[in-house]
């Protein structure tokens, strides 16, 4: 016996008729008559007089409808409620301050569209943070790079690649040498993220294996306050592409970094085996869809092209 089979007897001793029966259930006519039989061929009774119509329940029809009742309701009272709770509750979502800014709003505004009456609940932290809050369980996903391959106790699920840049006042000496290296930039005051952050630290190992010296004139985890001062001039940055935007287009020069740093990507990252609700499995979804495949509209600009064609004829070099 299977659920299934008591709903589709329930709902034709309701309506009294097979066919409306299966319109309600969204089955085909015969998967419907199967249940019924199923049911009589198990319990060796006879549910239906099916010579009268409509169709009767037998004496034993109606004592099985008694006992069925009860349990195929419930079942209905559970799906409303897991239904209620899709378009209800809260979540709170942990991401990079500019993937707040600029990204997230892509896939909020299409899940608000769809479920007004969740609350969401967002948290902008660099990276460090962010994966201590999902091991805390105090955020439900963070939306960042991905976490320490040495850590089974998180899951990750990529969006979108992100790749390493060089970003230069618009004149800088660097945009006519190709290919960048690290020495050349360290010859230059440098404005990175805060110490939390990921990129930071792989641009600060990469220099150090390589016996560099460089001067941090300014240290901030805000990606607009990084692209100002190097638009004023103070230094250079090295950041992630996806920190830029079109209206950047003439205020910054743009040189790719993938030579001397691998590409990585940005997706979603929750605590193995916490449980997720069906609104936050819901906005996942949409954030797949909304930001799968995202590609940063630098790379469409006429000098980041320039760029990446002089890029292409470097030579790797290790970090």
């Amino acid at each position: 016996m299977e659920l299934r089979e008591l709903v589709s007897f329930y709902h034709v001793a309701r309506l009294r008729s097979v066919s409306k029966a299966a319109r309600r259930l969204e089955l085909g006519q015969p998967t419907v008559t199967t249940h019924l039989r199923k049911l009589e061929d198990e319990f060796a009774i006879t549910l239906f007089d099916r010579i009268k119509r409509p169709i009767q329940l037998t004496s034993d029809g109606a004592a099985f409808l008694e006992l069925v009742s009860p349990i195929v309701q419930a079942v209905d009272v559970l799906k409303t409620q897991m239904d209620y709770s899709e378009g209800r509750g809260a979540f709170v979502v942990g991401a990079y301050p500019d993937l707040v800014m600029h990204h997230l709003p892509r896939a909020i505004q299409p899940f608000r569209a769809r479920y007004p009456d969740v609350r969401i609940r967002l948290t902008a932290r660099s990276y460090t943070s962010l994966i201590q809050l999902v091991k805390a369980g105090e955020v439900d996903l963070a939306v960042c790079s991905p976490p320490p391959s040495d850590d089974p106790s998180l899951e990750f699920k990529g969006l979108f690649q992100s790749n390493v840049v060089l970003i230069t006042p618009p004149d800088h000496v660097l945009l006519q040498t190709h290919p960048v290296q690290l020495h050349d930039i360290a010859k230059y005051p440098l404005i990175l993220s805060g110490p939390e952050s990921l990129t930071r630290h792989r641009v600060e190992q990469a220099l150090k294996s390589h016996g560099l010296t460089w001067e941090v004139v300014l240290a901030v985890d805000s990606t607009e306050s990084i692209k100002r001062y190097v638009e004023i001039g103070m230094g250079v940055a090295i950041t992630s592409d996806f920190t830029l935007h079109p209206e950047d287009h003439h205020k910054l020069g743009v040189v790719r970094l993938d030579h001397i740093f691998p590409s990585s990507y940005i997706g979603v990252c929750t605590l193995k085996g916490k449980f997720l609700g069906r609104s936050v499995r819901n906005f996942i979804d949409t954030m797949n869809d909304e930001m799968q495949g995202f590609h940063a509209e630098v790379w469409d600009w006429p000098d980041g092209q320039d760029n990446l064609a002089a890029l292409a004829g470097a030579t790797p070099a290790t970090p």
